[in-house]
C-alpha cells in the first residue's frame, strides 16, 4: 500500500530512470528515515523490476529526505545534483514550504483549541 515512489523520472535519451521517494521526519528521524528508504529498495530489487519493465539500463533510487522543521541531511545537495539540479535554491525552497505548511498546521490547532 505504501511501496509507491513518489516521483519517476525517465530519460529516453539515456534509457535510464530516477526513482525518487520523499518523506518528512522529525528531526531525530532524519538519518534514520534515509536509511530506512535506502534499505527498503534494496530488499525490494525495486530498480531491477523497473529497468527490466520498463526496458531501460539503469534506474537510481534518489530518497530525498527534510524533516518536518526543515533540517536538511548532508546527502541532499548530492541528491539534487544527480537529479540535474544546480545551487542550493531548491533547498532552499524546499524549507520555506516545509516551514509555511508547518506553520499552517500549527495555526489551525491553535484555532480549534477553546
Amino acid at each position: 500500500m505504501a511501496n509507491k515512489l513518489d516521483i519517476v523520472i525517465m530519460d529516453r535519451a539515456q534509457s535510464s530512470m530516477f526513482l525518487v521517494d520523499i518523506t518528512i521526519p522529525y528531526d531525530e528521524n532524519l538519518v534514520r528515515a534515509e536509511t530506512e528508504k535506502k534499505r527498503k529498495y534494496l530488499v525490494l530489487v525495486l530498480a531491477h523490476e523497473v529497468t527490466a519493465m520498463w526496458h531501460v539500463e539503469s534506474a537510481e533510487i534518489i530518497p530525498t529526505v527534510i524533516s518536518a522543521n526543515g533540517l536538511i541531511p548532508v546527502s541532499l545537495a548530492h541528491h539534487l545534483r544527480r537529479l540535474g539540479f544546480r545551487g542550493n535554491s531548491l533547498a532552499a525552497k524546499m524549507q520555506k514550504v516545509l516551514l509555511l505548511d508547518s506553520a499552517r498546521i500549527v495555526r489551525r490547532l491553535l484555532s480549534l483549541s477553546p
